[in-house]
């Protein structure tokens, strides 16, 4: 790439701010438009780089001539110039900051501020970001020495102008005095100083919106890398660490790759921002993956595409990354200790010396060409709990390529497989094996969805990630006390089931649908495994049908048989239903923190529970009325309840079966306390609202208590106050017991408070929801007062069209209403309010919100308490509900 400019023009026309500016504008827009044709982003940095050097030596210069023979005389003999930094490294973005240091003997001081002021005050008015400092040898040395950031910045130091010698003599004596001592101290420094960025910017290299300079994976990560080598090893480029051996010639590949693309980003993302905007945001992806001449296909976005190949390159980064400090780093003194002990011989091939396992220099040519004894490295790294040393992964990692397929279709590679899919800590071999690249091997598959994006907000994980944090999950159910714990560790063949989890979305990027890919693709593994057509149709089943307890237990009523009887028949045995409830979790819970919630739980758990009874053949669960016992005693410790005279446990037990069993196995004793001692207070035409804050989870929970023939539309009155206060709704469950008392409870944040909102803010909302209740206010009116539902909520990348789903075969006694949308800030009270102009009436709800898309389902009869069935009518609702929806996103969108 190469961008021309007279230094010489630079430097007289510095005199003329205004044409220095439009110099530096007209080499900037130069450069931009190269790089946006396809120059490459180390061409732009060093365009860049070369712009602004010329730009500063010309001012330098010309404030050496302006200051006369006194001033010339120190700016050549006594001051030298230095790019320091960023700058220093000759990495400059069109709108990154420029470091400059300026070097001088005391034989200068006197002449030195106002010279700095000559050199520098035309740059800032022009718009650069230049930051500066002014500093003798001994200043250097005494800085570098005391802080570790200051001793990076001048590692990196550049000669631009001045006096040449007097920088030699500071690169001879930082490099001696500075640089080269105390390096483990340093590392140490520089570890946590990155260990905290990663904390701030994010500790996983698939961000939804990644900062590509300070993210893990980003270029600070291949900053980190340089400046150990130059610590460690005096030397200052990744070239010169690949030259010398230091820096195999793959990572160096990936390292060098992974520099050029970040670099074309970077500087993308500066020339479309018009500023220095490091974070790649949803819009930019979508912008960056046009630049990047990617195309949507039927079956992968081009932004995923994009977002595939930046994830690719960020994870080899940091994986290199690591590998390399981690060469650099210290070992202690008890691993120098053991070091110089003989290993302690594993199975013929491999060594255990301390915690890392290893194979012998004389044994290693023979496992790194055997497909088995690489998996029996693995596995025994499995059972042991240790980590296999990691130069010996790099070598693993570098012979794959070398190995067939076909060598890992053996009995006994499949026969290890299995038992390192039976657990425990299946979870992390299976990591190590994808980071080696050794999984793809076995699953192909497993190479074409490494670093796959999912553009929403729902997934926070690449596919590759969450199948592996699933597996994670799924093994952590081990340690839990509740249901989860019971029914995994009742399960039999654990290979089978975390095989499953594993393949469970593999199948995605694929033209066809993920689930109906996912079973060929267990079909051909299990297969190749070896398994009996039994096990083979269990793994089927369960990647095949992944999401039908989910959308059966968020979407339908459990308590229905015509809900719970199909299922039961698909899922046929008890086994398999233990399976799918411990996937159905896993895979929940590995979308994003705090996904599986106990609400969620509780209601897969209901359905495992119910169906049990079918699967099984007991129409009860033993130990049910035991339980809800339990539940019963519990609740009546909890302090809302504590002190009534009157009450029993035989009360409390039949006020909880009243509620669906649901409620009593997946709300907390001391809520269901609270909810009952508010019912024991309700009167006939009363309404009482309880509201509490959930320190833990960051959300209120409003309880509404009343009785169902207060007033209609219940439900989507107190949505829509809730909308009118901005209040966002994270989920909600309307409860209907058997003597017509409704317990309607929302989960919401409050985002004029970012901790507890104060107790009179709680206390005015319910109020107005006691009073739009009560028929004192109405609710349109309090809507239109309120000024919040203009607010947008931020959902992400792409609008999604709505739908509107009527079903009237599930259920005997409801029309059910299924309905999907962009999630915006009182859309559930547009959805209910809808719902009620169309004269139906809502009796059960599932509120399910996935971040950028509501999910929610409604069910529903008309006001003689029937179904809705006539086509003309089924029709009218859709339609309805779905341009009252539609209207409200198109205002909001507009």
């Amino acid at each position: 790439m190469s961008v021309s400019f007279d230094q010489r023009a630079l430097a007289q026309a510095d005199l003329d701010g205004a044409a220095v500016g439009a110099i530096l504008a007209e080499q900037r827009q130069a450069i931009a438009h190269r790089l946006m044709e396809g120059a490459s982003g180390a061409e732009m940095v060093a365009a860049q780089t070369d712009l602004v050097d010329g730009l500063i030596v010309g001012r330098y210069r010309n404030a050496a001539r302006q200051g006369g023979d006194a001033m010339m005389t120190a700016a050549f003999q006594h001051c030298c110039l230095v790019a320091i930094g960023g700058y220093g490294r000759r990495e400059l973005s069109p709108y990154s900051d420029i470091d400059l240091m300026l070097l001088f003997r005391s034989d200068a001081l006197k002449i030195v501020p106002d010279f700095v002021r000559q050199v520098l005050h035309p740059l800032w008015d022009v718009g650069l970001q230049v930051g500066h400092s002014v500093r003798t040898i001994p200043d250097c040395i005494s800085l570098g020495l005391s802080d570790a950031t200051v001793r990076t910045s001048m590692m990196e130091a550049r000669f631009l102008t001045g006096n040449s010698p007097l920088f030699q003599e500071f690169h001879s004596i930082y490099s001696r005095k500075v640089a080269s001592v105390a390096v483990d101290k340093y590392l140490e420094q520089k570890l946590a100083e990155r260990r905290r960025e990663y904390e701030k910017f994010g500790e996983t290299v698939y961000l939804l919106e990644p900062n590509v300079k300070k993210s893990q994976g980003g270029l600070r990560d291949l900053h980190l890398l340089q400046w150990a080598g130059i610590a460690r090893y005096q030397a200052p480029t990744i070239r010169d660490l690949s030259d010398r051996g230091i820096l195999s010639r793959q990572d160096y590949a990936v390292v060098s790759d992974a520099r050029e693309f970040l670099l074309r980003v970077r500087g993308l993302l500066h020339i479309h921002a018009g500023m220095a905007q490091e974070i790649l945001s949803f819009d930019e992806q979508v912008w960056m993956a046009a630049r990047f001449g990617f195309e949507d296909r039927p079956h992968l976005l081009a932004v995923e595409q994009f977002m595939q190949q930046y994830y690719r390159h960020t994870m080899g980064l940091h994986e290199a990354t690591v590998r390399f400090v981690r060469r650099c780093k210290p070992r202690s003194i008890w691993a120098r200790l053991t070091g110089w002990l003989p290993a302690a011989r594993l199975e013929q091939h491999f060594a255990l010396s301390g915690e890392t396992l290893t194979v012998p220099v004389e044994s290693r040519p023979r496992v790194l060409d055997s497909p088995a004894l690489l998996m029996q490295l693995f596995d025994l790294a499995r059972s042991k709990r240790v980590a296999i040393e990691p130069a010996l992964v790099e070598d693993i990692h570098r012979h794959m390529e070398g190995l067939t397929d076909e060598g890992f279709r053996t009995p006994e590679v499949s026969r290890i497989f299995l038992n390192i899919l039976a657990g425990p800590g299946t979870a992390a071999t299976l990591d190590a094996m994808h980071r080696a690249h050794l999984l793809e091997k076995l699953i192909p598959v497993c190479s074409s969805v490494r670093g796959l994006m999912q553009f929403n907000q729902y997934h926070k994980y690449t596919v590759d990630e969450h199948s592996l944090l699933a597996v994670a999950k799924v093994e952590s159910f081990a340690q839990d006390q509740g249901m989860l714990g019971e029914v995994y560790r009742e399960i039999k063949r654990k290979d089978l089931l975390h095989l499953a989890v594993f393949l469970h979305d593999l199948g995605k990027g694929q033209e066809e649908d993920h689930s109906e890919v996912g079973r060929r693709i267990a079909e051909e593994m299990t297969a190749r495994l070896g398994l009996d057509d039994t096990e083979r149709r269990t793994v089927a089943f369960l990647v095949h049908r992944h999401l039908l307890m989910a959308h059966t237990a968020f979407r339908r009523d459990p308590n229905d048989e015509k809900v719970v009887l199909p299922f039961a028949r698909e899922v046929g045995t008890p086994e398999v239903l233990r399976k799918l409830l411990a996937l159905t979790a896993a895979d929940i819970a590995a979308v994003g923190p705090g996904v599986l919630t106990k609400w969620k739980e509780s209601l897969l758990i209901e359905l495992y529970l119910r169906t049990m009874q079918e699967v099984s053949g007991e129409r009860e669960a033993a130990d049910a009325p035991e339980r809800l016992k339990r539940i019963a005693s519990e609740i009546m410790q909890q302090p809302a309840l504590l002190g009534q005279a009157d009450l029993t446990p035989q009360w409390v037990e039949a006020q909880v079966r009243q509620f669906p069993l649901r409620y009593a196995y997946g709300t907390s004793p001391r809520r269901i306390a609270a909810h009952l001692s508010t019912i024991g207070r309700l009167s006939s035409g009363e309404v009482l609202v309880d509201a509490e804050f959930n320190e833990a989870l960051g959300t209120c929970e409003y309880a509404v208590v009343t009785f169902n023939d207060v007033i209609p539309g219940i439900f989507s009155k107190i949505a829509g106050v809730m909308a009118a206060n901005g209040l966002q709704i994270l989920d909600a469950q309307i409860l209907t017991r058997q003597d017509g008392v409704v317990v309607d409870t929302f989960q919401v944040t409050d985002p004029d408070y970012s901790g507890a909102p104060p107790a009179d803010r709680r206390e005015s909302i319910g109020s107005m929801i006691v009073s739009v209740l009560r028929g004192r206010e109405d609710i349109g009116a309090v809507v239109q007062r309120g000024t919040r539902m203009s607010a947008l909520r931020s959902i992400g990348p792409a609008r999604q069209g709505t739908e509107v789903r009527i079903d009237n075969e599930t259920s005997e006694r409801y029309t059910i209403l299924d309905v999907f949308a962009d999630d915006r800030q009182g859309l559930l009270y547009v959805i209910t309010n809808a719902i009620f102009r169309q004269g139906l009436s809502v009796h059960a709800a599932r509120i399910s919100t996935r971040l950028d898309q509501a999910a929610d389902v409604f069910y529903v009869t008309d006001a003689q308490g029937k179904k809705i069935e006539q086509a003309e009518q089924v029709e009218r609702v859709r339609q309805g509900v779905w341009k009252e929806i539609e209207e409200f996103l198109g205002v909001k969108a507009a």
